[in-house]
Order: structure tokens, then sequence, then C-alpha cells
């Protein structure tokens, strides 16, 4: 996990979420720091790792394209694992 990855979570689940009492739902779980004490928020950021776990990208090999004969190729070659990895649109 990058703290990245919780800082874009975080500000989006400030726009989602709302603590009654303390106006922030981000308050941490004291028994696990990692975690978020309210659960709708925790299980929000549990799919939210899940879902960019999920992203990888199995590029091809590079040097299989030795010359700029095959740039095409290597363009078809790299959407086409793009695309197995996230919706691409057509």
């Amino acid at each position: 996990m990058t703290d990245k990855m919780r800082d874009q979570f975080e500000a989006w689940a400030l726009t989602h979420f709302i603590n009654s009492e303390t106006m922030s739902p981000l308050e941490r779980d004291e028994g696990e720091p990692e975690e978020y004490r309210f659960s709708r928020v925790n299980m929000a950021w549990v799919a939210w790792q899940a879902s960019r776990a999920a992203l990888v990208v199995d590029w091809p090999d590079h040097y299989a394209y030795t010359n700029s004969d095959v740039a095409g190729a290597a363009i078809l070659d790299c959407r086409t694992a793009f695309g197995k990895a996230v919706k691409v649109k057509p």
C-alpha cells in the first residue's frame, strides 16, 4: 500500500461518509491503526485496496521488438495486455 493510494481513498471517503459526532469519517481504530474505526469506511478501504491490487498489467517483453518494422505490433500487443487488465473503450 502506498501513501498516495490512501490519500486518494481518504479524499474520496470525505465526500461519501460522515460521522455525525465528530464530522470526520476517517478516525483510525486504536487497536489496528491501519484500519478505520467505522466499519463502512473500513470496508470501503478494503475494497479500494483490492480494486487497486486487481489492476495488474502483464506487459509484453520489450526485447521481442527489435526494429521499427514491428512498432505497430508492439503497440497492439501493449493495448491487448492493457485490455486484459482493464476495460478499454474501442
